[in-house]
């Protein structure tokens, strides 16, 4: 019978076996065989560095804890499962995260909200913790053993097996398997429990070239296909996996229990009991795990007004019409065979148009603002439409840039095009702070609305917040 894998964090060249990502809910408990690389680069959004290493923001940090957490669950529950688990030992990256606590240090106009952070690194992925890894790169790997079931794979592999890291305690010495030529150090492991196994190995470190060709689909763009060298390449690599996979199965020391010995007739009376108990905490989990997803839905939509920091298109348009609602605006877009625009609102201060525009690395130009005042005259030879709509311009400039830390919102072109047209322009940062403010207060939203109108052909002020606006303090980690 075929061996059902999944790859998890690492892509097998060929796509010749499912790959999910470390940010999937994937279970593992459906595979016979799984491999696991816990590299966390590119999947999380960081912030800013802190004492050297780069600070995952508020909202990435409970993501990167809850895939911990859900990757540990999975893992353990698979080894546990007598699955074959094989985890490459990639480099260790280290990271500070928002841990949840908040403080205030100092007092009066010195005052200054401070956010604690942790520290996390990939590692923290895996069930089970070492002693120490330590960051370490080499090729020169030996046998800590006489190890049968895989000196097939590292005949094939050891040119290309390059260890990044040195694992120290929080393991037997007998689960060894690969140390460094020069001291000895554990760069490889094999655990085991009887059932599962997990094989701790160092990474391949192969080069890609001639594994991706650019094609065109049936609509013309370019797409990138595995070629028959990625291919042939991941089916020997994944053949030497199911190999390992059949030799510890056909090592372990004991028999598969026959379907007919887990009868009643044949069950101690104990075995009863503990089962049932562990059908109780299933039970306990499955409703917990279903509090979480609901939980976690909840939360996300109450972060959506953050998009208004980071986001472009569609995302940050729904998070502009929100914080417009909130600020005493009927708000929507509008669309019909023949226009489009990002935004219409309404209120006693008058109706409104508006266009939104995220930058990453950019100011907002002129062109956006063209298309905004298309967009007014468009709206006005709508048959309803008895005036012209004033105009706004949502600007999310260096969107990926703290906030902070980014330059001029709008280009020179921009303001004097804003100023002849008496165009109001709005930064999206600013818009959160009051958005994020008029959640818990409605008082504040008149003279929001009034900020808008009044500052037309200008970049929009809003009034100073009731309280000390928290996004606005210098923020300070510890």
């Amino acid at each position: 019978m075929a061996k059902n894998m999944i790859s998890v964090g690492f892509q097998i060249p060929g796509g010749v076996v499912e790959h999910v990502s470390l940010r999937s809910n994937r279970s593992l408990l459906d595979a016979d065989i799984v491999i696991f690389k816990p590299y966390m680069s590119g999947e999380y959004y960081i912030s800013h560095r802190h004492q050297g290493k780069p600070r995952l923001t508020e909202h990435a940090s409970f993501e990167v804890v809850n895939d911990a957490a859900h990757w540990r669950s999975e893992l353990q529950n698979a080894f546990n499962a007598g699955k074959t688990i094989l985890i490459y030992l990639s480099e260790l990256q280290e990271y500070f995260i928002e841990n949840g606590d908040k403080g205030i240090s100092g007092s009066g106009r010195s005052k200054t909200n401070i956010t604690y952070v942790s520290p996390f690194n990939n590692y923290s992925f895996l069930p089970f913790k070492f002693e120490k890894v330590v960051s370490s790169s080499g090729e020169s790997i030996k046998f800590a053993k006489d190890t049968k079931f895989w000196a097939s794979y590292w005949k094939d592999y050891e040119t290309i097996s390059n260890y990044e890291v040195i694992l120290e305690g929080g393991f037997e010495s007998k689960s060894i398997i690969l140390v460094t030529k020069t001291g000895d150090k554990a760069v490889g492991l094999h655990l085991s429990n009887g059932k599962g196994n997990m094989i701790l190995l160092p990474v391949l470190n192969y080069s890609e070239e001639g594994f991706v060709s650019v094609e065109e689909d049936d609509e013309g763009d370019e797409i990138e296909m595995w070629t028959s060298k990625a291919t042939k390449f991941g089916k020997s690599l994944i053949s030497h996996i199911v190999e390992i996979d059949k030799s510890l199965q056909a090592g372990r020391d004991f028999t598969p229990v026959p379907q007919w010995a887990n009868n009643d007739e044949y069950r101690l009376p104990k075995e009863l009991t503990v089962e049932k108990e562990i059908q109780i905490i299933n039970t306990k989990i499955e409703k917990l795990e279903q509090s979480r997803i609901v939980a976690t839905k909840k939360l996300e939509d109450e972060g959506k007004l953050r998009h208004l920091l980071y986001e472009s298109g569609h995302i940050l348009e729904e998070a502009i019409l929100e914080a417009l609602r909130l600020i005493g605006f009927i708000a929507g877009s509008y669309k019909d065979g023949e226009s489009e625009f990002d935004a219409i609102f309404s209120s006693p201060e008058g109706r409104f148009l508006g266009e939104a525009e995220g930058k990453d690395n950019a100011a907002i130009n002129i062109d956006k603002l063209s298309q905004l005042e298309r967009n007014i005259q468009e709206d006005f030879q709508r048959d309803d439409v008895k005036e012209y709509g004033k105009g706004v311009l949502f600007g999310n400039a260096y969107r990926l840039q703290v906030p902070s830390e980014r330059r001029d919102f709008f280009t020179e072109k921009c303001l004097l095009g804003a100023n002849r047209a008496g165009i109001s322009l709005v930064r999206t940062i600013d818009l959160f702070e009051i958005a994020r403010y008029l959640k818990e207060s409605k008082e504040y939203a008149q003279k929001c609305r009034e900020a808008i109108l009044e500052f037309k052909g200008k970049v929009v002020v809003f009034p100073k917040l009731p309280i000390e606006s928290v996004i606005s303090q210098d923020e300070v980690s510890e």
